[in-house]
């Protein structure tokens, strides 16, 4: 018969199987020990007190690569534990066998943001500098450094469809999620936790944070969709017209939210078609899920990267191995502020400021510029109708489908282009209407206003956000990474017809050194030499660590019947699209 106290350890020891699961890691043969002790203590009897639970904690403590916080607190909640002798040696094997177990990279639980280049010093720039840099102007006749206008006469179409935009944005959300940096403080990224997992893997659709995306209550081996209005393209909502979903941010605007339900859409798919296959129940959910993420990163390897990044640079990568961000770095999941706040926010510039979705919902803006576009735009949390419902024909080049889409001279007419990547955001973006708590008052702009409230400048808080995370400036990069800087000069930084700065500056922020590297050097159709390596890098080298990728898998799709996906085979194989009848 068990003591009470040796009947609480086994108890607590449960309570470690069952956080583990709740994390979504089942215990593997070598975590068997674990069991034993179980067992064990099932039949033993003993008041000897032993002073395990110090040891245990510290155990937990030192496996940093699983979130353990809870079963510290749970083991707390027993005192003075009574074990049997016998479960002393047992103790060494259970804690070898987590700490072996915890080095697989795809249980990580706790990731941290770090510096690609720790041995460079911060740009440095007033606040007021960098808000001054991003702000938008007042006088539609006279815009801004960062902003572009019909009254500049540039043309500022890319080659590249506006949907890769999202898949960029989807891209970004799956890989990071800094929610506890401060803007107007220094924060060191190491000591910054990273909410999502790095690994490419839609923890941002599956489970984010800790939040798992619903399940149909119809089919338990599918994600849950479609809305109150019977539009089943869209997230399920409540009542109020908020999206039930893992990751919040993916409801941040129109495309990215109708982006993320075509994934979900393809993991139901894909459900379907294992079921007809004869896959058992039991198994339906995680191999539509293993699917879907393949299929995922092969789009980010296949159509996203080569889209943004010059050939060479990717053959370059590929022939001599990744140069900057290395093993160590990729190992362990860090994401690199340079590639955060910096490489990977190119997309604010290829957003456009109006979208056409369908012949009757077209030239809509991304975000409302006055009152009268209040009830007519692209922001989220709302449900999707069918007049807001994405042709995406319109987003995503289909002619290997038979679809010509080309639109004629009207850019809105049929597929659309992204902007080319360069200092100028469309006006859209530099007047966010999210001013208000949560944001220090010091960036609200308050000579611009939607409705009454003053708005937000994403050029400004992009070159905010890499100031508070001490990221180095561009010049400073460049010269680490062996390639001739480009100067103030040639960004206009200096021009007073452009800008005139409250200070001078002699070098670049990072994130707008890219942009600009990106206009220059590739007429703003690719990034650079700087902005497309660590792009390029840091995701391949994230793929390439992880041994569930499909960069160490003979990864094939079962609908192109090979290792290369477009996001136009997705969504030709989900039924989203009307193709021709060639038949």
């Amino acid at each position: 018969m068990l003591s009470p106290e040796t009947s609480d350890f086994a108890i607590a020891l449960d309570k470690i199987t069952g956080i583990l699961n709740a994390h979504g890691v089942s215990l593997p043969e070598d975590l068997n020990p674990l069991l034993a002790t179980k067992e064990l203590l099932l039949h033993t009897d003993s008041d000897l007190v032993l002073p395990q639970l110090k040891k245990i904690e510290n155990l937990v403590e030192n496996v940093a690569n699983l979130n353990f916080d809870d079963i510290i607190s749970n083991l707390k909640e027993v005192e003075h534990k009574f074990l049997p002798p016998e479960i002393d040696p047992l103790i060494g094997e259970i804690e070898n066998a987590l700490n072996s177990y915890s080095s697989s990279k795809s249980r990580r639980k706790r990731y941290k943001f770090g510096r690609l280049f720790p041995s460079l010093s911060a740009f440095e720039a007033e606040d007021e500098t960098l808000l001054f840099i991003g702000k938008p102007s007042n006088d539609s006749q006279n815009p801004a450094y960062m902003e572009d206008s019909q009254v500049r006469g540039t043309d500022n179409n890319s080659s590249i469809p506006v949907g890769l935009t999202y898949v960029g944005q989807l891209l970004t959300h799956d890989m990071s999620l800094d929610d506890t940096s401060q803007l107007g403080e220094s924060n060191q990224p190491r000591r910054i936790s990273n909410r999502a997992t790095p690994w490419l893997d839609l923890d941002t659709i599956y489970k984010f944070n800790g939040v798992k995306a619903p399940r149909s209550d119809d089919d338990r081996a599918k994600l849950a969709l479609g809305n109150n209005m019977g539009n089943d393209r869209d997230f399920a909502r409540n009542d109020q017209g908020r999206a039930i979903l893992a990751d919040r941010r993916n409801d941040e605007n129109n495309n990215i939210a109708q982006l993320a339900a075509v994934f979900m859409k393809f993991h139901n798919v894909m459900v379907d078609e294992l079921r007809a296959s004869g896959v058992p129940e039991r198994k339906l959910f995680k191999k539509a899920k293993k699917l879907t993420v393949a299929h995922w990163q092969s789009v980010v390897v296949n159509e996203f990267l080569p889209s943004f990044v010059e050939g060479t640079t990717l053959n370059k990568i590929a022939e001599n191995g990744r140069q900057f961000y290395n093993n160590g770095m990729a190992r362990s999941g860090m994401i690199p502020v340079e590639f955060s706040v910096a490489a990977n926010r190119f997309g604010h510039s290829n957003a456009r400021g109006r979208y056409t979705l369908n012949e009757e919902f077209d030239r809509v803006r991304l975000f409302p510029l006055s009152e009268s576009e209040l009830d007519r735009n692209l922001l989220g949390g709302v449900p999707i109708g069918a007049e807001r419902q994405i042709e995406w024909e319109r987003f995503f080049d289909f002619s290997d489908y038979g679809i010509d889409n080309t639109g004629g001279s009207d850019q809105f007419g049929g597929l659309q282009v992204a902007r080319k990547i360069d200092r100028l955001l469309a006006r859209p973006l530099l007047r966010l209407p999210i001013g208000g708590p949560g944001l220090p008052d010091f960036v609200l702009d308050q000579e611009n206003q939607v409705a009454g409230m003053p708005v937000v400048s994403l050029a400004s808080l992009t070159l905010l956000r890499g100031k508070a995370l001490g990221v180095p400036s561009g010049q400073d990069v460049a010269r680490a990474m062996g390639f001739v800087p480009l100067t103030n000069d040639q960004f206009e930084l200096n021009n007073p017809d452009e800008i005139v700065l409250p200070e001078p500056l002699d070098e670049a922020p990072l994130s707008l050194y890219i942009l600009e590297e990106a206009r220059i050097q590739n007429e703003g159709e690719k990034l650079g030499d700087v902005g497309g390596t660590i792009l390029a890098e840091v995701v391949l080298g994230l793929l390439e660590r992880d041994r569930a990728s499909i960069l160490n898998k003979n990864f094939v799709s079962p609908i192109t019947h090979s290792s290369a996906v477009k996001m136009a085979d997705i969504i030709a194989h989900i039924g989203w699209v009307d193709l021709p009848d060639n038949s």
